[in-house]
């Protein structure tokens, strides 16, 4: 389990290249996010893009996260100042902003997250995210700035022709290569493995100039390692898919072993 000292410095392991495996949970589950923490993943990602997720399930998972010690993110169903500003709120570590194409939005997104004077969320220490006025004050103001994570979802063609305009952003953090969607805006066809696999390069070429963390989604601890070879140290993947698998193959020997039986 983590201890409070790495959730409160995750923002600084992601901009260190420190290699870490985070999971993505879909569901409105807090037993989910603390299953997540407690397997030893370096942080857990609420999943509010394609999950049923609302802003109080958002308050629970982090609530969950922070208790079994780690640090949470949210993916916003999409660019929201509203959504991006209720989850900082409730205390999450950093945003996850889905299919970013341009400068501009990155702009937008950093601005959302930080406090003024260097971006404008609005303030409200009576948030969970500042202990109901338990910390109040500049300092307090300042730290939330340094500390939270800013991460976009580059998945499309025009993200990746602009990845080099998009890393350029001085405060993007991370950038995560969404090889799924990408794959699906190609177009499937005989050439579109070639293109996905083109791009994953290119990302994470682009992050080694520009100092930015780049992250990919995977489905086994091979692609793991293929990925951190080719420059990616952050790896997340599905929590449900993996737990399909692991009751599938559960039921299946099961069934056998007990026929036999």
């Amino acid at each position: 389990m983590n201890s409070r000292n790495e959730r409160t410095g995750f923002r600084r392991r992601i901009l260190d290249g420190e290699k870490l495996l985070g999971a993505f949970c879909p569901a409105p589950s807090p037993e989910l996010i603390e299953v997540a923490a407690y397997s030893g993943f370096d942080f857990v990602v609420i999943d509010a893009e394609h999950g049923p997720i609302t802003i109080s399930d958002v308050v629970h998972m982090t609530r969950a996260a922070h208790a079994a010690g780690a640090p949470v993110m949210v993916r916003v169903p999409e660019y929201s100042g509203e959504f991006i500003m209720r989850s900082l709120d409730a205390g999450v570590d950093g945003i996850l902003v889905p299919q970013v194409e341009t400068a501009e939005e990155v702009q937008r997104i950093f601005q959302a997250m930080h406090y003024p004077p260097v971006g404008v969320r609005g303030l409200a220490f009576y948030a969970r995210a500042h202990g109901f006025t338990r910390r109040s004050g500049p300092g307090v103001i300042q730290s939330a700035n340094e500390h939270v994570l800013t991460s976009v979802l580059v998945e499309t063609p025009k993200g990746v022709e602009n990845i080099d305009e998009i890393m350029a952003v001085e405060g993007l953090d991370m950038v995560l290569m969404g090889t799924g969607d990408l794959a699906a805006n190609i177009g499937y066809g005989p050439e579109t493995v070639m293109k996905v696999d083109d791009a994953v390069t290119r990302v994470a070429e682009a992050g080694k100039r520009h100092g930015v963390t780049t992250a990919i989604a995977v489905q086994s601890s091979e692609d793991a390692a293929k990925f951190a070879r080719r420059g990616y140290k952050v790896v997340v993947t599905g929590m449900l898919p993996h737990l399909l698998r692991f009751c599938s193959d559960f039921v299946d020997a099961a069934r056998k072993a007990m026929a036999g039986g």
